[in-house]
């Protein structure tokens, strides 16, 4: 039998839907095949019988020197190997020597910033130093030679590692934050096991500046030793809050978990004043954290902290703590702990729809607009309204955190969940009707590709566009297309089997395909694998006597499958507007009819709608000479 027909009738046998019609089966990279046979995933988007994942624990104490912009720490981590590998490396990740001179970066960094990076003063492996000639330093990376005793499956590395570094000064550093003399925001600080999973092993997109997250699920105990004076947040439960905060203070602070008024915990002039703190030379903060991809701390002697909290599970009564810790100059700030707790209790109940996974969660006042699990870096907006940045970079919480998602590899499948929920909660929270981020005027440019490439092989604004606004587009339209009801239903479903997983694209695509009942890769091919474009027009109107009305032709210009959307005004002054699904290009046609009202003649027609991407809205109208 010839191979390619061997292959053929073999992928059919396990994979029923996928030649159900040729011409939309969707293309698998033959790397990611590997996972398929192997058994770790299954054709139907669940996990396979032989999924594994690898895990680590960490116990670190981090220091922070505001003077000298030093932390130093260090950490016991136990790595688990959960694979059927025996590992013969092992790979940690330094994001900080991104600022280590040689490193590739993606856009420029202050001079001054730039040095030795990260400073390993010791390291070793259950107690046995890790010599100079079984380390290798490149790219983000230290990998550590094992070949003398490698990690068998099942078996777990006792790590042991000291380091420090100088965090940089630019106020306008990526993602972290020296936000004035006394105010830090510092995620990437520790030495971090990579991830090595099924589908290509150890990870090797180095940290360069664009790329963010993909890690694995850890347990996290860590103490944060500042000077006095100072408050620290950080991703976890505050353990030791009895023993730092005076009584009054502690009660607001055990209070704001219990109600769902804001609770202004201190103030800037009471943390100046120094009642808040028991009398200390130091303060040593402990925080815990269960199951989570990363771990990020911020430290400021002069913040305000507000909190609130929220019910996010109607089953247990569960609440989720929020809070938001500002400058007092960020006049925006003072409404974002509101902000946050009802984006969250939306996100629980309407859009993911499912149960906010974390106890707890702060909005810091930094220079970014960036996620990290239980906390967030968000700029002050100044005077506008800090809503859509607020609830765009807490809904990360589900995508990629709760969910693992390799977002280096796969942007779109975190950073385009979010725009389509930050735009939906944003319209309900502020009732203001905002429109899509503009993917019509982008779409078929050659800077918009099929998100399926890999996010780490793009740069500037194809990378945004292929991450953000191009999903947000196909989201939108997948939720138009299934209906609330049935587009809850599969979020649920893939947020059930994939939640504390890693899952790929072609699990996502898999699975949707699974818990709708309907093979929609007719609708994933073209939005997520293919160049193309959004765009309808209004293609001619064509008289019909025998029925007495005006026959409508709508034309589908680019290949991207979209909704029509028209509003149709009638000579006689009324008018009514047709909607049909995105499924009435299913199968390719190019033209599309729609019968106007008997008996009436039509004066104009206007197509779209401000959630549907349409690249050239010049061909949208048509009005009766």
């Amino acid at each position: 039998m010839p191979r390619l027909l061997s292959v053929l009738l073999w992928w059919s046998a396990i994979c029923p839907n996928a030649f159900t019609q040729s011409d939309t089966a969707l293309f698998v990279y033959r790397n990611l095949l590997r996972a398929y046979e192997k058994g770790t995933r299954q054709w139907d988007g669940r996990p396979g019988a032989n999924y594994w994942q690898n895990r680590a624990t960490y116990r670190m104490q981090v220091r922070l020197e505001p003077k000298k912009r030093r932390l130093s720490g260090q950490a016991t981590i136990v790595y688990f190997n959960q694979s059927p590998d025996t590992l013969r490396l092992l790979r940690l990740k330094l994001a900080a020597d991104r600022y280590r001179k040689g490193s590739l970066r993606d856009d420029d960094v202050n001079p001054d910033d730039v040095g030795e990076g990260v400073r390993i003063e010791a390291l070793s492996l259950h107690g046995q130093v890790v010599a100079e000639k079984d380390r290798t330093r490149q790219r983000t990376f230290l990998d550590i030679n094992m070949r003398q005793k490698p990690l068998l499956p099942g078996d777990s590395v006792l790590i042991s590692v000291r380091w420090s570094y100088t965090l940089p000064s630019d106020k306008r550093a990526t993602r972290e934050c020296v936000c004035d003399p006394t105010t830090f925001f510092v995620p990437y600080w520790y030495p971090q096991v990579a991830v090595y999973d099924d589908v290509r092993g150890w990870a090797s997109t180095p940290y360069s500046g664009q790329q963010e997250f993909y890690h694995d699920f850890s347990d996290y105990d860590v103490t944060i030793t500042l000077p006095k004076g100072f408050m620290a947040w950080a991703t976890g439960e505050w353990q030791n809050a009895a023993d730092l905060l005076e009584p009054t203070y502690l009660e607001r602070f055990q209070g704001a978990h219990r109600t769902d008024t804001v609770v202004r915990i201190f103030t800037e002039e009471e943390l100046k004043r120094g009642g808040v703190f028991k009398k200390a030379s130091r303060h040593v903060f402990r925080y815990r954290a269960t199951q989570v991809p990363d771990f990020t701390f911020a430290a400021s002697d002069h913040y305000n902290w507000d909190a609130t909290s929220v019910i996010v599970d109607s089953t247990s009564g569960r609440r989720t703590f929020v809070s938001a810790a500002y400058n007092t100059a960020s006049r925006d700030f003072y409404r974002v702990a509101r902000i946050a707790a009802n984006g969250i209790r939306l996100m629980s109940f309407w859009q993911p729809g499912y149960p906010f996974p974390y106890p707890c969660l702060t909005v810091f006042n930094g220079n970014d607009g960036m996620e990290y699990p239980m906390m967030v870096n968000d700029a002050s907006v100044g005077n506008g309204d800090p809503t859509n940045l607020t609830v765009h970079e807490v809904a990360h919480t589900y995508f990629p955190f709760m969910m693992g998602i390799n977002e280096q590899e796969y942007a779109w499948m975190d950073e385009g969940w979010a725009s389509f929920f930050d735009l939906l909660l944003t319209d309900s929270l502020t009732g203001y009707k905002g429109n899509l981020r503009g993917y019509g005027f982008s779409a078929g440019n050659d800077s918009d590709v099929p998100p399926m490439v890999r996010s780490s092989f793009l740069r500037g604004r194809a990378y945004s566009i292929a991450s953000y606004t191009r999903p947000q587009g196909a989201y939108m339209t997948l939720l138009d297309l299934l209906g609330y009801e049935t587009f809850h239903h599969c979020m649920v479903e893939y947020m059930n089997r994939w939640k504390g997983k890693h899952p790929t694209p072609y699990d996502f695509f898999f699975t949707w395909n699974d818990a709708a009942g309907q093979n929609l890769n007719w609708f994933w091919k073209p939005w997520f694998f293919e160049w193309g474009y959004p765009d309808l027009g209004v293609h001619s109107v064509v008289g019909d006597a025998n029925a007495e009305r005006d026959l409508i032709v709508v034309e589908r210009v680019g290949s991207l499958p979209i909704p029509i959307h028209l509003k149709i005004t009638y000579t006689d002054k009324t008018s009514e507007t047709v909607h049909l699904r995105a499924d009435v290009w299913k199968n390719g046609d190019r033209l599309h009819s729609l019968p106007a009202a008997v008996g009436k003649g039509i004066a104009r027609l206007e197509l779209g709608d401000r959630l549907i991407p349409d690249t050239n809205r010049s061909n949208n109208s048509w009005k009766r000479n």
